[in-house]
């Protein structure tokens, strides 16, 4: 009887050991894994690892994720040619010394006067009024000018280049001119057609000048042999200067 007692007691022991390292086990699992004891302190490590396992997560400690990333599926694709590009990409800048040597030339011949130094710095693809680089054309009358000589250029299907416009005095004076000529004024452009050269202007005529309200107040014949056949005025309120009226108030351009 005694024998039958101390087996089920030994029996009953077992199960409350097993019990107590599946807890262990439990815990581990609901931790980082810890491992369950069977039925022995090394279950309660595991139900304390399991515990401290479950407190870590309730801290908002969250794991690092990455950011998405977008991908263009076109992103090596050539750019779309819908609209033509702005301005001559092919075009270059002149050196600066060049864009000073020419316009020290064209100020005090007020023009090219071989073939060989005609061609434009910078040249029109389409009628109408250039402005050769570094010149200035936003003093006195010249806005209206060269608004007029651009009209002027696309009613003849031209390009008109402005050789010279604006001089201060001091300028004038630097390239064999007055101080006081209707370029200091503001009031003349010097002109090539369809190049820099100075006798070009020979063909536009008079005629044509003057539907447009200009005219050449010390060359009034249009002859390609004038020093003066390429500067263009306005006409003034009162109508046209006389030659002699003109070399009489206003000092022509230097000669070459």
């Amino acid at each position: 009887m005694r024998a039958r007692i101390a087996i089920v007691c030994v029996l009953a022991l077992a199960a409350a050991g097993c019990g107590a390292g599946g807890a262990g086990g439990a815990g581990g699992a609901g931790g980082a894994g810890g491992a369950g004891g069977a039925g022995s302190p090394a279950g309660s490590a595991g139900s304390g690892a399991g515990s401290g396992g479950r407190s870590g997560t309730s801290t908002g400690v969250l794991p690092i994720k990455a950011h998405p990333q977008s991908v263009d599926p076109n992103g090596d694709a050539a750019a779309p040619t819908g609209s033509a590009p702005v301005g001559d990409v092919n075009a270059h800048a002149p050196a600066l010394s060049t864009v000073k040597r020419e316009l020290k030339r064209l100020n005090i011949c007020g023009g090219a006067t071989t073939a060989s130094e005609a061609a434009p710095l910078v040249a029109g693809r389409a009628p109408g009024f250039f402005p050769d680089p570094g010149t200035i054309q936003n003093v006195g009358q010249l806005p209206i000018l060269t608004a007029r000589l651009d009209q002027l250029a696309k009613a003849l299907h031209v390009r008109i280049y402005g050789i010279s416009g604006y001089r201060t005095p001091e300028h004038s004076v630097a390239v064999g001119g007055y101080a006081n000529d209707p370029h200091t004024l503001g009031e003349a452009e010097d002109i090539g057609v369809n190049s820099l050269l100075r006798s070009s202007a020979a063909q536009i005529s008079e005629a044509a000048l003057a539907r447009f309200g200009l005219y050449r107040p010390f060359d009034p014949s249009g002859s390609p042999d004038n020093t003066e056949v390429n500067h263009i005025q306005l006409i003034p309120a009162g109508g046209e200067l006389s030659l002699s009226q003109a070399e009489a108030e206003l000092n022509p351009d230097p000669l070459c």
